[in-house]
């Protein structure tokens, strides 16, 4: 290994370490054949001029025998033979529509995460370690001519990373990167770091909040489940009830496309019944609608409109960042004041940030009961009144290995990730010879390969204004999903018209 002076090392955080074995996989269908070569040259670039992205993950042990995990930067030259980045690439035997109709049906199941990941990619910050593996992984199959379309040829793109090491907000910078590098456009690559040990921005404001809190002695937040230490026993029940839904349920990995004029529809309907029917009064200012709360709303009303016992308790753990909380940019009300800059190494940081918003516990029965115009406020108030107590309520449940985004007094947790903002889908892949991007899809693995079920996953949109929703839901609710999309439609369709929806979401 090269001496320690070419080198820094900046450490990760518990935010980190919650993820430690979850390989996080995006995945790209264009239509066209991909330059693997060029986007070779542009990867190169990025990771040169990124350092970051060219180091690897690295333990050590500190004064307490405990694994602290940090990622080693080169700064230097970086040396023959060293790779900055993992690209591979396959042809497929079978053509696009032997996984998959075109066009796209409004369901289908996930194309195998074989098209996107080489089986080299570890699964675990032990085998990142060990293996000196690259922290970006790429892999390309190409997919041959389709004689049923028009002997059109596909390519699949996959972007794998550890989940311990990137969030969505991390990914989503890399991929804005990597586009401007393809199409010769100039970025700002993060300033290289010094040699030696770097402290952690997000892990010193942490320290900083976590002392305040404790001199100030500022309330607990009440009735918060964000990350909560469930314990052996609560975990296991946890892998038990996904693997129940796999197996006993029909659980699995489908794509739901949501077309833009049945969005248009229901954004637009629910945001007339919030004019019309609900008085915000001194909330008015605090709640403004986004069309993300809208859709959570919706989903969480149709997944649990039938076959589930109107008693039992559900927890919506909707993630979202909190950088701007750190900085004190945040919109909503926060108890922090801070008269300084913004520090932009919190802003632009590019690992795990995140925490789930404080979205209250509901009945089935509630659910079903509440129009969807008031579900839709009462979750744009639980949003915009994310806090700093609840950042440090979930951080102080990191320090156990049991920590789930979970309420364990709830029956069921259903998992939201809302990644529209970071605009991951809709990266342009045409400088590298794409037609357009058919569709995108993500996937969660772990060295066991458990299912981690009852998830929403909003990527973003397609070039033609549709909305995909990557799910992992069991065979009721998909088709609860998909019976709403349609009866959405046709109700659209009688009334006529369109109406353009911007589809802003703000949680990553």
């Amino acid at each position: 290994m090269d001496s320690f002076d070419s080198h820094a090392s900046s450490p990760l955080t518990l935010f980190d370490r919650l993820f430690e074995r979850t390989t996080f996989l995006t995945g790209w269908l264009v239509e066209g054949t991909i330059d693997t070569d060029a986007l070779a040259r542009a990867l190169a670039n990025v990771t040169q001029k990124w350092r970051m992205l060219s180091g690897r993950l690295n333990s050590i042990k500190n004064e307490d025998d405990v694994t602290e995990w940090r990622i080693r930067i080169p700064l230097g030259e970086i040396p023959e033979g060293y790779k900055t980045f993992a690209l591979t690439t396959s042809t497929s035997e079978f053509p696009l529509s032997h996984y998959v109709s075109s066009p796209l049906p409004p369901i289908s199941t996930s194309l195998p995460h074989a098209l996107f990941i080489h089986p080299s990619t570890p699964r675990q910050y032990a085998v990142w370690e060990s293996t000196s593996h690259p922290l970006t992984c790429w892999h390309i199959t190409h997919l041959p001519a389709d004689p049923s379309n028009d002997g059109k040829t596909h390519t699949c793109i996959g972007f794998a990373r550890s989940h311990g090491i990137f969030d969505g907000v991390g990914a989503g910078a890399i991929l804005r990167a990597l586009v401007s590098e393809m199409k010769g456009e100039e970025w700002v690559a993060p300033p290289l770091p010094p040699s030696g040990f770097n402290d952690n921005p997000v892990q010193r404001a942490l320290d900083a909040e976590v002392q305040a809190h404790n001199d100030q002695g500022r309330p607990e937040p009440e009735n918060y489940y964000g990350f909560t230490n469930l314990g052996v026993t609560g975990a296991l029940k946890q892998i038990a009830w996904h693997m129940r839904e796999r197996w006993w349920s029909g659980a699995d990995r489908r794509i739901l496309l949501l077309p833009k004029d049945v969005l248009s529809f229901l954004v637009n309907g629910v945001r007339a019944d919030l004019r019309d029917n609900l008085s915000m009064h001194e909330d008015r200012g605090k709640s403004e609608i986004t069309t993300g709360d809208i859709l959570v709303a919706w989903i969480l009303k149709t997944a649990y409109s039938s076959g589930t016992s109107p008693k039992s308790i559900i927890q919506c753990s909707n993630l979202a960042s909190f950088r701007s909380l750190l900085t004190g940019t945040n919109e909503s009300e926060s108890e922090i004041e801070s008269e300084s800059e913004p520090d932009p190494a919190i802003l632009q940081y590019p690992h795990n940030a995140f925490v789930p918003l404080p979205y209250p516990s509901m009945t089935v029965a509630e659910l079903q009961s509440q129009p969807l115009h008031v579900l839709t406020h009462t979750l744009a108030l639980a949003r915009t009144a994310l806090s700093m107590p609840h950042v440090l309520s979930s951080y102080s449940a990191l320090t156990s290995l049991t920590a789930f985004p979970a309420n364990p007094k709830a029956h069921e947790t259903l998992v939201v990730s809302n990644v529209s903002a970071s605009r991951i889908l809709e990266a342009d892949w045409r400088p590298l010879g794409a037609v357009r991007t058919v569709c995108g899809y993500r996937y969660q693995l772990t060295p066991t390969e458990l299912l981690m079920t009852n998830g929403v996953y909003i990527a973003g949109r397609l070039d033609d204004g549709s909305v995909v929703l990557d799910v992992s839901l069991n065979r009721v609710r998909v088709e609860l999903l998909a019976r709403a999309v349609l009866e959405l439609k046709k109700a659209g369709e009688r009334l006529g018209g369109e109406v353009e929806v911007e589809v802003e979401v703000e949680v990553a």
